[in-house]
């Protein structure tokens, strides 16, 4: 019996905890009790345990209870235990036997990125340069402009501004202004290309894995010889890479928002 008690006050407590989550400005005792439909003595009882763990905030002010800053505290721990190759592998070698072309994870680090995983093109004939823990900087690749187009504009500028912006190649994008613009398209599409920005003869088609809030640290990209990359291809490709990172998203608790 008291078993059963403890467990009904435990979904209780979660109950409550969930609703203020999703309230923007707070609740009061008065106001969570009508929407769970506990008693207001209960409602109090719960809260008082969760504000004495930081769960929970009252406003002495106002009694109004929010959401504390304790769940972010959990959440950051949550995220730093994430080993995210292994939460990507299995998606990206299916995407890689689907596709037969080289497949990258990188990861955002300052204004690079840095590749941490890659999945060989099972053709074999021809391997990219690519190799993990390889950096490249964000504004000259397809797997940094996924990522940059989830950011707000003021931060892209940011980072623009402070990036030694140098052609990699004679195709590399060296204007703000062109460049935004770029990040315009990527949005509306879901994807972006590197058209030989980073290295002659290559094209990648890249997708970023949003977080929970939409933002991105991380993107899958597919790449090959520019032989193997018409635009009909980039085409193909665009479902089954979107796919892969919709699986690592989801893995990862993030934000699937794909077309």
């Amino acid at each position: 019996m008291a078993e059963s008690t403890s467990v009904q006050s435990l979904d209780r407590a979660f109950e409550l905890l969930e609703t203020l989550c999703r309230s923007r400005g707070g609740m009061s005792i008065g106001a969570l009790s009508a929407e769970t439909g506990l008693h207001k003595s209960t409602v109090h009882r719960l809260l008082s345990s969760m504000c004495a763990r930081g769960y929970v905030q009252r406003d002495a002010a106002t009694s109004i209870y929010r959401a504390g800053m304790r769940l972010c505290e959990l959440s950051s721990y949550i995220m730093d235990n994430l080993d995210v190759v292994d939460l990507a592998r299995l998606p990206m070698e299916q995407l890689g036997r689907e596709t037969e072309e080289t497949v990258h994870l990188v990861m955002q680090e300052e204004r690079d990125i840095v590749y941490i995983h890659k999945v060989e093109s099972s053709r074999g004939a021809i391997r990219m340069f690519s190799r993990i823990g390889m950096r490249r900087p964000l504004y000259c690749t397809g797997v940094g402009k996924a990522i940059l187009a989830t950011w707000p504009e003021d931060e892209v500028r940011k980072l623009w501004e402070s990036s030694d912006v140098t052609p990699w190649t004679a195709h590399t994008i060296v204007t703000e202004d062109a460049f935004l613009h770029e990040l315009e398209r990527v949005r509306r599409l879901g994807y972006a290309l590197d058209d030989e920005e980073n290295e002659l003869g290559v094209r990648c088609i890249a997708a970023a894995i949003p977080d929970y809030r939409g933002r991105a640290s991380y993107a899958v990209s597919v790449s090959a010889p520019i032989s193997r990359m018409s635009d009909e291809r980039i085409a193909s490709l665009r479902a089954p890479l979107l796919k892969a990172c919709d699986e690592i998203a989801a893995a990862l608790g993030g934000n699937m928002r794909r077309a």
